[in-house]
């Protein structure tokens, strides 16, 4: 039984040796946390000195690692600074912070194949659109266009910038990689991102040049039946036209008056502006032929199509059918390209459509009818309403024209004499009544005669 209690007493004295040594030591401060302590208190540059001479003698703990990194990276040593920020990464693991300075340490070192290395780490780990830029960027300078090319892959296509997803293209099609490239086009038309018709078009570009033509129109049709369908269906048909395929920007054409019939006006302004005249008379007569009623963007279409082509049969046609919903406005437009193209008498098929709330919103379709009808008072009456408004070129030449059926009369006086104020008019009212004044005074005098 004595020999038992000594053992105990014995094992109880061993335990307690042992934690008590083992607080004293606990007890003795951390060597690395006393140095951190003093470094405090040190200037930068003799903070530095004293971490070099304790380098390799204790170990650096996480913020004497951080604290020597930046010191010798503030003070040049690139070197010094690699093994800190190297030696850091290892016992703290990767952070964005270690990961850019050792890619910035990297670049100062001119070592930019080792920078994008530690960039792309820090792009794996903590992905940002900047980052990838600078990325990118390096990998082009560097010409590796494998690495670039993966980098913008991991990507949703949707996420890229413009720039990005173009220079993607590019890379996918050096690569030979013609089915991804379509499919980063598609995506891209179908995503609801601002420059979506921009690519709506390269993609449309795209199929005419692999010879999908009609892929092309089904693909538009689509288009044109989804969101913002106008714009898509108009940007289509000038892709297709661009490209040549002009049968299949007609069949489109005809596809956009089926799904839009409200909106179908658009491609044929496009074929006029584009030199096909007569596809869009055509289109035009085909376009009339599916509407009951027209709104007033399509009157606005119908007289900027009579005025860029010069054929008046489209509008004369909608005129004649006294097709309704036309606002005083559009219907003011129209007629005027008729006193442009045809004069005043053109305007006698249509003169129930004349009413003074016409002659309101386009005054010099009213100075025409009544200069026609002889009625003097109401010419000078919508001339001066027509001087309010900013007149271009050939409606300027109009006005003046019909001036002259006043010539004579004491209202003709009363223009010459200041009551319009448009400068432009006010111009050619003083060129009228002062002649030009001799390039050379004496070839003006009788010949032989001095002056």
């Amino acid at each position: 039984m004595r020999l038992e209690a000594m053992r105990d007493y014995a094992i109880v004295s061993v335990v307690v040796g042992v934690i008590a040594v083992g607080g004293i030591v606990a007890l003795r401060p951390d060597p690395a946390i006393k140095f951190e302590a003093d470094l405090s208190r040190m200037e930068p540059e003799v903070a530095l000195k004293e971490l070099r001479q304790a380098e390799g003698k204790i170990v650096f703990h996480d913020n004497l690692e951080l604290v020597f990194g930046r010191l010798s990276l503030a003070d040049g040593d690139l070197d010094g600074a690699r093994r800190s920020f190297l030696r850091l990464l290892s016992q703290a693991g990767p952070s964005e912070d270690i990961l850019e300075t050792l890619a910035g340490i990297e670049v100062t070192a001119g070592d930019l194949s080792g920078a994008a290395v530690f960039l792309r780490q820090a792009y794996d780990a903590y992905p940002t659109p900047d980052r990838r830029v600078r990325l990118g960027g390096w990998y082009r300078s560097l010409r590796m266009a494998e690495a670039e090319r993966a980098l913008l892959l991991s990507v949703d296509p949707t996420k890229l910038s413009v720039w990005e997803a173009e220079r993607l293209g590019r890379l996918l099609i050096a690569a030979g990689r013609v089915d991804s490239y379509e499919r980063l086009l598609t995506s891209f038309a179908e995503s609801d991102i601002q420059e979506n018709l921009a690519f709506k078009r390269r993609l449309l570009e795209f199929l005419v040049e692999a010879g999908r033509p009609m892929e092309a129109v089904d693909v538009a049709t689509r288009w044109a039946e989804g969101p913002k369908g106008s714009e898509a269906l108009e940007t289509s048909v000038r892709a297709l036209i661009g490209r040549g395929a002009i049968d299949a920007a007609i069949l489109l054409a005809r596809e956009g008056f089926r799904v839009l019939p409200q909106d179908g006006y658009v491609v044929v302004a496009v074929f006029a502006s584009s030199g096909h005249g007569g596809v869009a008379r055509i289109l035009q007569a085909e376009w009339l032929s599916t509407r009951d009623t027209l709104s007033e963007a399509e009157w606005a279409a119908l007289s900027l199509l009579a005025e860029s082509t010069g054929d008046m049969r489209g509008l004369q046609s909608a005129l004649a059918s006294e097709r309704k919903l036309a606002s005083p406005r559009a219907t003011g437009q129209a007629l005027m390209q008729l006193v442009r193209y045809r004069g005043a008498g053109a305007l006698v098929p249509y003169r129930q459509l004349l009413s003074e709330e016409i002659f309101k919103e386009a005054p010099l379709v009213g100075a025409a009818w009544a200069n026609w009808r002889g009625d003097q008072p109401a010419t000078y009456r919508h001339l001066v309403a027509a001087a309010k408004y900013p007149l271009g070129e050939w409606d300027q030449l109009i006005w003046m024209s019909l001036l002259e059926g006043l010539r004579g009369s004491p209202l003709h006086r009363t223009l010459l004499t200041g009551v319009v104020d448009n400068p432009d008019l006010r111009y050619r009212l003083r060129e009228s009544i002062i002649p030009l004044r001799p390039a050379d005074l004496t070839e003006a005098g009788s010949e032989g005669q001095p002056g």
